[in-house]
């Protein structure tokens, strides 16, 4: 009888069996399917457009749709033209949006100017009339004056200061319409220092591959401009310098340009961490096989499932996204798991004597039955994701899912199949290319059974630390600190291990985009790119408008709101604005303009212009201002109608912030009761955040439930099924305390990480639970299968270690909280789970009523107990 807690059973036997008689087959089918998936995987191309990864049904994806199609979205691609001198910024600024505006492939429109004149004149009908009076009154008193002084009659008995025109104050109350200054027509900033101009593309800014070559393109025309311009000036893409009269320095920003630089700093961060993780991954796998012959086995077998993979998910989902492209990578890390068990279970039963097929044979039956159960509950821990709402992590949970399964079954066939292949020329070369481990011995050299010492003792030692590093995962103090309260170390620890809303922690450090965008925040006051509230009428466009602006204290995270009607003056202050200028006017009568100062004269014509302002309604509104609220004449009839656009007065990368500005703007209701959505790259940012955040807690859940289940249905034992999930409840628990103590946060992206940990935490104990179960004591389960689990934990480390290396905060966040857990899983692995097994082999020995030299030795399960 086998002392193997599980018999083989007839598929396993028949598996095993086929691998060793027809291994020139096997290897043919696995070539050929080689040959089919790298002819697929070179088709693979990667969809860069972010809109597609979220659920078409969802409110803010509609809303943005029909954004997109009335004006192509609401953000802008930013070119910002800096230099202090302002005639050559604005000239070059006139040069550039010639050419810009003549790319009718890809340019929608170009805002880097707007005629101020009409808002000039009807000024006066949009000042609280208060501040029109007052205004009247300085300057009537003033012109009084000059007139007086003026006279040459005008004899001055005491001499008197003569009245000064002081309007500052209310020119700088008045002197812009939203953030737009109505002194220059011009988009320049106060200083006169940097020049905006909006560029609108033919697509969204979720099409990241067509902004990201319109960018290239645009860059190689403003080079060409540089050379060949008749003034001679040099044009410079820095987001440094401050140009002259004869430099211009030039900087992209916007939600174009931001979106690209963010996704992009990920795919170009892929490259080198690939290789950087497999040449670490072939250097671990050298150093633990000690030979070249094994790496080379399960590298390549490696290699070929994720190939295999990759033919996978072209002829099931097509196309990768920006989210399935580092599935090559972290499958490496993990599938080549695997071959190494397979191997180092070989070379154990090699060790045990047995001819090459024999120990092929029961290596793919000792090591197959956790492997497949390992395999199948990473699989389906990965494949919780696809209840995610995000097309991103639900497709991602797909392929590695069946990633996993694949490589899992391309290692136990492609491994064994070379070697006994290799049997089959030569009964000794198996043994020769994978070397031998001889089974640890059961008992020392007196005889007596090799053992932890005091399992109790170390296992409660083990608890005690692990209790203490877990405890500082534990809010214990729940309070928010004061804003720039610095914490002390225990302080910040007893707010336990806490999540970063910040996505500036994300990106690159130091992104150029970013750096700009801040810069125009800076000067020109004004958020880089607003949402928009789309409105079929004019009328409803004023109750939106109403609404924003006339109830600041439900939407205290909005700066400003720029619809067609803010060019409209409100009626009530325009009919009493009117009276005032008719009676200014009255008074003006009796004033001979011929007589004032000559300086006072060449604005007079502006002046009786203003004067003669009428109120007028939204109709009167020019189209070079209306149109900017309107739909463009390619416009599907459905969509037609009116934007309001909304900029927030919040930082929209404090995650926190955004959320609040979205759930503050998603659903505007008017004074009517009708109700109104927001639309733009924060409104959906805000859904996917919510979508992430949720998502990371249920299938948290969901995988431990899965694993708890699988567990159970494979040992059909409570006590054991809890013991082999200690190495991944534990480790990932004192994960979460050493990122408290290391002061290091849960963020948007690495937050996905602990599903993926779980899953694969469950290999530790498999390995070691089942060696043990075949009557093996821990020592000797330890040391027949340790080796192999630290070796493929190690390789899996090296897999996300890789990601340290990438310029993207994100991937280094993902990479650093991946690393830790798959040490902590390691080291519990080989302390407390090792201390539990020794308590339940002394349980077990005393259950049996013999001593430990009558209990089974490594070697017991040679080929005839495996059969019987």
């Amino acid at each position: 009888m086998s002392t193997s807690s599980h018999p083989p059973n007839r598929f396993s036997l028949a598996y095993a069996s086929f691998m060793v008689r027809r291994p020139g087959v096997v290897l043919l089918v696995i070539l050929a399917l080689l040959a089919a998936s790298v002819w697929g995987a070179s088709k693979l191309t990667i969809n860069s457009n972010q809109l597609d990864l979220i659920s078409q049904e969802l409110p803010e994806v509609k809303e943005v749709k029909r954004i997109i199609d009335m004006v192509g979205g609401s953000g802008y691609l930013m070119l910002a033209l800096r230099g202090s001198d302002e005639p050559t910024l604005k000239r070059v600024a006139d040069d550039l949006a010639a050419q810009i505006q003549a790319d009718k492939e890809n340019v929608r429109f170009l805002t880097y100017k707007l005629p101020v004149e009409f808002v000039q004149e009807n000024m006066v009908l949009f000042v609280k009339t208060e501040d029109l009076a007052e205004g009247k009154r300085r300057i009537m008193a003033y012109m009084k004056d000059q007139l007086r002084r003026s006279n040459p009659f005008y004899i001055e008995l005491k001499k008197t200061e003569p009245v000064k025109l002081e309007l500052q104050d209310l020119i700088d109350k008045y002197s812009s319409v939203g953030k737009k200054s109505i002194r220059d027509d011009y988009y320049i900033s106060q200083d006169r220092k940097m020049m905006m101009m909006l560029i609108k593309p033919m697509w969204d800014t979720n099409e990241l591959g067509k902004s990201k070559a319109y960018v290239e393109k645009l860059t190689q025309d403003l080079a060409e401009y540089s050379k060949t311009n008749a003034a001679g000036v040099k044009l410079v893409e820095d987001y440094d310098l401050m140009g002259d009269a004869k430099t211009v320095a030039y900087g992209f920003t916007g939600s174009y340009k931001t979106a690209v630089d963010d996704s992009y700093a990920i795919e170009e961060s892929l490259g080198p961490v690939a290789v950087i993780a497999f040449l670490a991954i072939l250097a671990i796998t050298i150093a633990f096989f000690r030979k070249w012959a094994p790496t080379v086995i399960v590298v390549s077998g490696m290699v070929i499932g994720t190939l295999i993979t990759m033919g996978f998910t072209y002829a099931t989902v097509g196309e990768l996204n920006m989210i399935t492209s580092i599935l090559g990578g972290i499958l490496m890390g993990f599938g080549i798991d695997f071959g190494i068990h397979f191997i180092f279970r070989t070379r154990l039963e090699l060790g045990a004597g047995k001819p090459y097929d024999v120990a092929i044979r029961d290596a793919i039956i000792n090591a197959g039955r956790p492997a497949l159960v390992s395999a199948v509950v990473t699989a389906g821990s990965f494949m919780v994701l696809m209840v995610s709402d995000f097309r991103g992590f639900s497709q991602f949970g797909f392929l590695a899912g069946c990633g996993t399964l694949i490589l899992g079954f391309t290692l136990f066939a492609w491994s064994p199949a070379l070697l006994a292949l290799a049997g089959r020329i030569n009964p000794t070369l198996p043994q020769r290319l994978i070397g031998v481990m001889q089974p640890p011995a059961a008992t020392n050299a007196s005889g007596k059974e090799v053992r932890f010492p005091r399992p109790r003792l170390l296992l409660g030692v083990s608890t005690v630390i692990v209790v203490l590093v877990c405890a500082a995962a534990v809010p214990w103090n729940s309070s928010d600190p004061a804003p720039g309260q610095k914490l002390s170390f225990f302080e910040r620890i007893q707010r336990g291990v806490g999540f970063n809303y910040n996505t500036r922690a994300l990106i690159p450090e130091g992104q150029p985009s970013v750096r700009l965008q801040d810069e125009i925040s800076a000067r020109f006051q004004i958020s880089s790119d607003p949402i928009a509230v789309y409105t079929k009428t004019l009328e409803e466009a004023k109750q939106v408008y109403e609404e924003l602006t006339g109830h600041p204290e439900k939407y205290k995270s909005i700066d400003q709101v720029v619809s067609i009607y803010t060019f409209v003056p409100p009626p009530e202050i325009a009919k009493a604005n009117r009276k005032i200028l008719d009676e200014w006017e009255e008074e003006l009568k009796e004033i001979d303009v011929a007589a004032l100062p000559p300086e006072m004269q060449e604005k007079a014509a502006l002046f009786k212009k203003m004067l003669s302002a009428q109120p007028f309604d939204v109709h009167g509104v020019p189209d070079i201002y209306a149109n900017q609220f309107r739909h463009l004449p390619t416009t599907k009839p459905e969509n037609h109608g009116y934007l309001t656009f909304i900029y927030p007065s919040v930082d929209l990368w404090d995650g926190k912030l955004m959320l609040q500005f979205a759930d503050e703007t998603s659903i505007i209701k008017t004074a009517d009761g009708k109700e109104f959505r927001a639309a733009g790259a924060a409104q959906l940012y805000a859904r996917l955040a919510r979508i992430v955040l949720a998502d990371g807690k249920l299938t948290v859940l969901l995988v431990s439930l899965w694993i708890l289940v699988m567990h159970f249905a494979d040992f059909r034992s409570v006590p054991l099924a809890l013991a082999s999930v200690i190495p991944l409840t534990v480790g990932l628990a004192m994960m979460l305390g050493f990122m408290s103590l290391f002061d290091l946060r849960l963020n948007f992206m690495n937050i996905i990480i602990l599903p993926i940990l779980l899953g694969f935490g469950v290999s530790h104990g498999l390995y070691l639970l089942h060696r043990f179960l075949e009557g093996t004591s821990p020592v000797v389960a330890l040391r027949s299968v340790g080796a192999a689990v630290a070796s493929s934990t190690l390789t899996a480390v090296a897999g996300f270690a890789a990601l340290l290396a990438a310029k993207h905060n994100g991937l280094k966040s993902m990479g650093l909280v991946a690393t830790i857990g798959l040490f902590t899983t390691l080291v519990v692995s080989f302390t407390v789970l090792a201390a539990v097994m020794q308590l339940l082999h002394d349980q077990r020995v005393r259950k049996s009523g013999k001593p430990p030299s009558d209990l089974a030795s490594p070697g017991a399960t040679d080929s005839e107990t495996k059969a019987a």
